[in-house]
């Protein structure tokens, strides 16, 4: 079946090249495009100009950023047709707009093919694809304005991965206001806001559950197929149901254009790091209802830490068809394939919590150490435009996720008078993973008591099905951490099962739900945003191991949780919200009555304040927060051992989380990019028979500031520059600490000709030594990497 889709998938990418090599046809000019109106266009920026010509004329233009880089427009004053508009905007330039498809224009040169669609106008709006932030986004099922969501929301684009060289999941998401990543004892990693941990992913809309595995993390996600990650903070159960503690990533992934696209890359960078990638998008047919966009992409590297390594293959193909004028298809299929040496589970530290100051590069796992894994997504989506107020689209998701793994690590604190005591652990995994995801939401406007108001209507559901089986032992001899033998015998799952036996786990994870929201404009500056969903969530596992055979089950029916939210504006550029939210966590664990107890329930206050500044360009955002959860289960000492020979619990765990986030972001001028964002947060066990008082989450940190910035020093330089900077965090085991520290990183780039850019991209620019992940005093320390260099280069055509 791989072998299948990768060839059907490479098949696509070459013959969707072939057809890009023919020119699109010409479209009939449009009514709308003939028709005469009256504009006062001033002269600025050619990029600006015709953005806002565009977007006062309705249409929709198409640009390629490098070509209007540094350009100037007249401006222009009278009555024109579009046509003439853009012709008077552009005298003088060697540039034309030429009209492709109905109102959607394309700016070309006569010596130029066609263009990429850095720029699209829509309306009176340009999304400007050269951006660090998006003028609307979709997270809300509809397109919005950040400053039109009473939540906090963070936007990763396409420009800034690439400015960046984020590649993974987790490179942007290290690189969110507020949100914090661990390492998995596994190839994965855990994620939080706020304190509490975010479990699902959302694609283009369709939540899925993502970090349910027998044993740890074992997520990965390549983000050569997405165009933009958006993630909002905080609870976000009116559109996840239960998988929506920390809040909520949605990854919108790349589409066919309007206009051919062709793009190439390659790079090279320390520790054997090569890559290289084929993005081919564009029109299918003359008239441009058929769009293609086909994604190759392969990386592979070598590690600071020995034997460590990975080979990753990634393929996407993508068709969207107008089947209509107001009906469009969307289909798309991926498979990647990792292959890798890994280092699992970190290191061990001394008895006391101390570090061991191990050299960087240390292995305390065995030369066959081994990981496979394979994931095929497949996507489809209908949108509906019944007209210009009211749409429905349909969105559908499935995953095909396996993952193997053979391999050894170190674990057990060492004794600060002899040296000893970590032991070699084994493992061997096999993971088999299913999951299906839709979502169907119908959004629209209306008039009522003279004003016009907002509503959505949807429902969504979620499954997830594993089957699993691992093997871990625990006899594999001691380990000298100081001077560690990786050449050891390579054992089967047959073998270690032996030395323990062999584990099996499944898990059927189901999320369904009805939501909805209206908002209401109860005065111009004023709405009101009020809307609910009802959930049922069941989470059913399944375990045979050394310890017994035995079944968990967490289960919630009919669960409905509020969401309410104002926003005032204040100015056309500047808005004041306040929000409450709610989300709701079922739970496993019986009470002395044998009765599952009943879900954790939270509730996230917010106020804040939003700004769309320098023509729509940057968005900002300062807000205030509580998020506390109740009925956490703690244990019943006083009950006795009635619960399988354990403790039972009780319901009467309540932690809070609160602080403040501040966040700008965007083009500040033509030459400056900028990303910043800062989060004081604190966590705290309210009620708790044990931990009272104490921080409910030590690995948050409760100062995170984040910056980054790409300044375009003239038309062929750019450079960039950013920081993180933390302060102190604490494992789960309290001896363990990691104190506060800051890394830089830094970019240079030239722009060799309109089609070519190299780039060098230098991360931790200081060599700091410090640990990017702590966890116990036996495992779980991990090195942040050294200095690394990387070469890019570049072509759009």
């Amino acid at each position: 079946m791989a072998r299948n889709i990768y060839c059907a998938l490479l098949a696509m990418s070459l013959a969707l090249g072939a057809a890009l090599v023919s020119e699109p046809a010409h479209a009939q000019e449009s009514a709308t495009a003939a028709a005469r109106k009256a504009y006062a266009i001033p002269a600025g920026a050619l990029g600006e100009t015709l953005a806002d010509f565009a977007g006062k004329a309705g249409v929709t233009i198409q640009i390629d950023s490098a070509v209007v880089e540094g350009r100037r427009s007249p401006g222009l004053s009278g009555s024109v047709s579009v046509s003439e508009g853009f012709a008077r905007l552009l005298a003088g330039s060697g540039l034309e707009a030429v009209e492709r498809s109905r109102n959607i224009y394309v700016l070309r040169t006569a010596q130029m093919e066609s263009t990429l669609p850095a720029v699209t106008v829509s309306a009176a709006v340009a999304e400007d694809a050269t951006s660090y932030t998006a003028r609307t986004v979709s997270i809300g099922k509809t397109d919005q304005k950040l400053k039109d969501i009473p939540q906090s929301v963070s936007v990763v684009t396409r420009q800034r991965m690439d400015d960046q060289n984020m590649t993974s999941i987790y490179d942007v998401l290290e690189n969110v206001t507020g949100v914090v990543t661990t390492a998995s004892p596994m190839a994965g990693k855990y994620f939080f806001a706020r304190g509490f941990p975010i479990t699902s992913l959302q694609y283009d809309g369709v939540p899925l559950s993502r970090q349910y595995y027998s044993q740890a993390s074992s997520l990965t996600e390549n983000m050569a197929l997405y165009e933009r990650a958006e993630v909002l903070r905080g609870a976000a159960g009116l559109w996840q149901g239960a998988d929506s503690m920390g809040g909520a990533v949605n990854l919108i992934r790349k589409r066919g254009q309007a206009e051919k696209t062709i793009s190439a890359t390659v790079k090279a960078g320390s520790y054997n790091h090569y890559g290289a990638q084929l993005d081919v998008g564009g029109p299918l047919n003359e008239s441009g209802t058929i769009r293609g966009r086909a994604v190759l992409d392969y990386d592979t590297q070598d590690s600071f830490i020995d034997f460590v390594g990975s080979k990753n293959t990634t393929l996407y193909g993508a068709i969207d068809i107008d089947l209509t004028s107001q009906t469009t298809l969307g289909l798309g299929i991926s498979y990647e394939k990792t292959k890798a040496t890994p280092s699992f589970a970190g290191l061990p530290r001394y008895a006391d919590g101390g570090s061991l100051n191990l050299r960087r590069g240390t292995f305390l796992g065995s030369d066959w150490n081994e990981l496979n894994n394979q994931q095929t997504r497949v996507f489809a989506d209908l949108t509906h435009r019944f007209n210009d107020d009211w749409r429905l689209k349909v969105g559908a998701v499935y995953m095909n996720e396996r993952n193997d793994s053979l391999y050894s690590y170190g674990e057990g604190a060492v004794s600060r008078a002899t040296g000893t005591g970590t032991n070699r652990i084994g493992v061997a995994t096999d993971f088999r993973g299913e999951h299906v995801g839709l979502d169907a939401a119908l959004s629209g406007k209306f008039q009522a008591w003279g004003r016009r108001h907002e509503v959505i209507m949807g429902a969504n559901y979620s499954n997830y099905i594993s089957d699993d089986k691992y093997a871990i032992a625990t006899g594999l001899g001691a380990i000298n951490v100081f001077n560690p033998n990786p050449y050891t015998p390579k054992p089967t799952m047959a073998s270690l099962a032996a030395l323990s036996n062999l584990s099996t786990g499944a898990y059927d994870v189901t999320s369904k739900g009805l939501y909805g929201t209206t908002r209401l404009s109860l005065t111009d500056p004023l709405s009101l945003i009020i809307g609910g969903r009802v959930s049922w969530y069941e989470n059913k596992y399944d375990s045979v191991s050394r310890w017994g055979a035995g079944t968990t089950l967490s289960k919630s029916s009919g669960e409905f949780t509020p969401y309410m939210g104002l926003t005032y504006a204040i100015t056309p550029q500047w808005t004041a919200y306040g929000s409450y939210t709610e989300v709701f966590v079922p739970q496993s664990q019986r009470n002395a009555a044998q009765q599952t107890l009943d879900p954790i329930i939270g509730s996230n206050y917010e106020l804040g304040i939003k700004g769309e500044l320098f023509d729509q360009r940057v968005n900002t955002s300062l807000a205030l927060f509580r998020y506390i959860h109740k009925n956490r289960a703690v244990q019943d000492i006083d009950s006795g051992l009635l619960c399988d020979g354990d403790y039972c619990s009780r319901a009467s765990g309540k932690v809070r989380s609160q602080g403040v986030e501040a966040e700008v972001g965007g083009k500040i001028t033509s030459r400056l990019n900028l990303t910043a964002g800062y989060t004081y947060n604190t966590t705290k066990y309210l009620q708790d028979a044990e931990n009272e008082g104490l921080i409910f989450n030590p690995q948050v940190p409760k100062h995170l500031f984040r910056a980054w910035a790409d300044y375009r020093v003239s038309d062929a330089i750019s450079t960039g520059l950013g920081m993180t900077t933390q302060s102190d965090t604490q494992g789960r085991d309290k001896t363990v600490v990691q104190g506060g520290y800051t890394v830089w990183s830094a970019r240079a780039a030239y722009r060799i000709d309109p089609r070519w850019t190299l780039a060098l991209n230098v991360n931790n620019l200081f060599d700091k030594h410090y640990y990017s992940a702590i966890d116990r005093r036996n495992f779980g320390s991990l090195y942040g990497n050294p200095r690394e260099v990387m070469m890019t280069l570049r072509g759009t055509f």
